[in-house]
């Protein structure tokens, strides 16, 4: 009985073994082998495939080569150029030749290593071990392309798939890492600068623009962080900055916490700053920075910007605080006395953007704003500016907007209330409007457009200056039809409008008290004959028009209104953009137009020229009209445009001749054609060096407005430019404003050295002097930006 129990272990033992192998067998994956010439050797244990080779395994792992030896025997697989690993993953392993371990699972890899990870980052090596049961490499000569754009290199490189990691480095015993040791140790280079990696030089021979040198980096993929030891920043290969830690989020990662760049700033009135941002990236859908202002000389202001995003709508908030001035009585650098008030200063904006199906009609907008700023030129003393807000702000508006949309028909419901911080009279500081309501349907009927309005407002201008109106409108425009017999290409377009405004005014000024009814009927005809002249390349155009006009009723008095005649209001069925005050009685405006164009042999237009000019006549002086426009007399001021633009670029198809330029001219010449009592000019020239702009706006017995906005930039090799700019009142022959600046930009740093120098003074606002020195790195944004104005002194 013991020697059959015997005999059956041994046979239970021998078939253990015999599945154990046979599993162990199957855990080695076999391949087929396919290729234009295949040989085998050593009773079928070699196979050797050369021209286009290709080994399967039956888990989808591929190789390619230009030759693949497949050893039965030793459980390997040797290729010779054109090496291609691709895994189950899809990650993917180029070299000149391969030893790969079946057994082991390991691959070694020699000359011209690349792996290619299937997220897009891209490692180079001389030489790398992966494990395949690992997800592990090891190389040396490190080099990598991240889909970031950034560039690492490294004498050693391990990366790990399973855990998403990599680690460039070696840790070095403790007691080796002194400072002064750590020049000779440092063999890893990040740099975020994309032309790096486009040399076949390391970071640290090409000096990029700048880069961090350390002992040793990790970067986690999952986290999307990078962690560095032992760390210099350098400028051009040359050390500026020390930390033996830092960490910071890869240039993809668009949201993280973490403290931002801070700015160093001087104010000619308050002082040295120190501004610290601090990004709370809250959740996925919302996010908060706090901005501590720290003052040397006054008391500090907190920033804070809120940002929520929803599936139907979005918040923000913009708020700040501060206990107000330390030092009440300021004397400026000339002895005189800066007006200065007691009390905390603050301001709160709020905005809420929403989208909505079928509150009313289909589609659905609502928009909620509040705005305060506790004194009027708290903004302005504390540059205060941010994406939502600017210093110079001078009216808030306080509302609420319901647009609903259904196919061409919109209904609005509005309240709003405005304020201006200019004016101190708190009786007429504040407008609104309670209730806004409107309605305004587009159709087709007869083969005619209409379009019907329909509004209700309630308005407050300040103190006990009330309106309210109920306007019922209808707007009927033909298609323009052709003349073929009369006056062959002739166009006319007829156009018609019914108005009936009622509206109950209370002490406004030059306005009908009490209820007031009216009803306008305006009738229109507009006219044109394009003439057209067209050559291989050229386009030529003149097109006189005419637009007559009449409009029943009698129309309020309008003399203080500010209203100055544009091209535009010689078409217009509504002259003064007033709809509750239309210009009435018969018109004639009148005008040609003149266009021409040259194109290239791509059809292209590389030459444009345009110009304008018109008059309005009317039978009879119209007194109601305003005071500031000639819409009041029988015959108006001419008014015009013309416009040019030339790219030189384009015309000889050559991106080297980049000789380019535009310029828009507006106009208003009298009558008598003898005085220009308005000029505008925008111009624009620039070439791959330069680029000059011009701003020149000029009023004359129609306002008396005069100044002038200069801006020249220049681009220098080696990506250096400079900026210069001013802007003067040409009344006052008062400069308001200058500034230069020279800097260093290119797709991963910028230095600055920026001059600018404010005249003007307003209360506590004053003349002021900086001169900023700023370094941002890129891509992670916000500049370090010292003030160095003490330098002027």
């Amino acid at each position: 009985m013991t020697r059959k129990i015997k005999i059956i272990n041994f046979l239970l033992f021998f078939l253990i073994t015999i599945l154990t192998n046979n599993l162990k067998a199957e855990e080695i994956a076999l391949y087929t082998i396919e290729g234009n010439f295949i040989k085998t050797t050593n009773n079928g244990s070699l196979i050797i495939s050369e021209g286009d080779s290709i080994a399967i395994d039956k888990f989808g792992k591929k190789i390619f080569s230009d030759q693949i030896i497949y050893n039965k025997k030793k459980l390997t697989i040797e290729t010779q150029s054109n090496s291609i690993f691709v895994d189950e993953q899809g990650n993917k392993l180029h070299a000149n030749n391969f030893l790969y371990n079946l057994k082991s699972k390991i691959i070694s890899a020699k000359g011209s290593v690349k792996y290619f990870e299937k997220e897009g980052n891209v490692f180079y090596f001389d030489k790398l071990e992966y494990n395949e049961n690992l997800k592990k490499g090891i190389g040396e000569n490190f080099k990598a392309k991240l889909l970031d754009k950034s560039t690492i290199n490294a004498n050693f490189a391990e990366f790990n798939n399973i855990e998403k990691t990599l680690v460039l480095g070696k840790d070095y015993p403790k007691k080796k890492q002194h400072f002064l040791n750590l020049f000779n140790k440092n063999e890893n280079y990040y740099s975020s600068c994309e032309s790096v990696f486009k040399s076949d030089k390391k970071i640290n021979e090409q000096c990029p623009d700048w880069s961090l040198s350390t002992q040793k980096t990790v970067y986690n993929r999952n986290e999307k962080m990078l962690y560095h030891y032992g760390t210099f920043l350098k400028i051009k290969n040359i050390p500026v900055f020390y930390t033996p830690y830092f960490s910071h989020p890869d240039p993809s990662v668009k949201r993280k916490s973490g403290i931002l760049a801070p700015s160093i700033k001087n104010f000619t009135d308050l002082g040295q700053t120190l501004k610290t941002p601090y990004f709370w990236a809250i959740d996925d859908s919302s996010d908060l920075t706090i901005t501590p202002v720290f003052y040397f000389d006054e008391n500090n202001v907190y920033l804070a910007e809120y940002r929520k995003q929803n599936l139907n709508n979005k918040i923000f908030i913009d708020t700040s605080y501060s206990e107000g001035y330390k030092n009440l009585n300021k004397i400026d650098s000339s002895g005189n006395s800066i007006a200065r008030t007691n009390g905390s200063r603050n301001h709160f904006f709020f905005n809420f953007l929403g989208n909505y199906d079928d509150l009313l009609l289909n589609k659905n907008d609502i928009e909620i704003n509040l705005q305060r700023i506790s004194q009027k030129n708290y903004l302005k003393v504390h540059e205060i500016n941010t994406n939502q807000i600017k210093q110079d702000i001078n009216l808030l508006n306080n509302n609420f907007i319901l647009n609903s949309y259904e196919k061409n028909k919109k209904i609005t419901f509005r309240t709003n209330i405005l304020e201006d911080l200019n004016n101190e009279n708190k009786n007429q500081k504040y407008q609104y409007t309670i209730p806004g309501i409107e309605y305004s349907d587009f159709f087709r009927k007869f083969n005619i457009n209409l379009n019907l309005y329909n509004s209700l407002l309630g308005s407050n201008y300040g103190g006990d200056s009330n309106q309210l109106s109920l306007i019922n409108k209808i707007d009927a425009q033909s298609d323009p039809k052709i003349f073929k017999n009369f006056i062959q290409g002739l166009t006319n377009t007829f156009k018609a409008s019914i108005n009936n405004i009622n509206y109950y005014n209370e002490n406004l000024a030059d306005k009908k008290e009490n209820l007031t009814q009216n009803i306008y009927l305006t009738t229109a005809l507009e006219s044109s004959y394009p003439l057209l002249k067209l050559g291989e390349k050229k386009e030529e155009t003149i097109i006189p028009k005419t637009f007559l006009k009449f409009t029943t009723g009698k129309m309020d008095n309008a003399n203080s209104e500010d209203k100055k005649l544009s091209y535009n209001d010689i078409y217009s069925m509504n002259r003064m953009n007033n709809l509750t005050n239309p210009e009435t009685g018969a018109s004639l405006g009148y005008g040609v137009e003149y266009n021409f164009s040259n194109k290239n042999e791509n059809n292209e237009i590389y030459n444009k020229i345009s110009t304008s000019i018109g008059q309005v006549l009317k039978p009879k002086k119209q007194n109601e009209m305003p005071n500031n426009s000639s819409l009041k007399d029988k015959s108006s001021n001419f008014v015009g445009n013309i416009f040019a633009s030339y790219n030189n670029e384009l015309a000889t198809n050559n991106k080297a001749e980049q000789n380019n330029f535009d310029i828009n001219y507006d106009y208003i010449l009298n009558k008598n054609f003898n005085k220009f009592l308005k000029n505008t000019i925008l111009a624009n020239y620039y070439n791959r060096q330069n680029k000059y702009s011009l701003d020149y706006h000029e009023t004359n017995g129609i306002g008396n407005e005069h100044y002038i906005d200069l801006k020249y930039t220049r681009n220098f090799e080696n990506f250096i430019n400079f900026s210069a700019g001013t802007k003067k009142n040409l009344n006052a022959n008062f400069t308001e404003s200058n500034y230069f600046g020279i800097n260093y930009d290119t797709d991963c740093l910028n230095i600055g050295i920026n001059l600018s120098k404010q005249f003007y003074r307003n209360d506590e606002l004053k003349p002021s002097n900086n001169l900023t020195l700023s370094v941002t790195f890129k891509p992670f944004g916000t500049p370090l930006s010292p003030d160095i104005s003490e330098l002027l002194k």
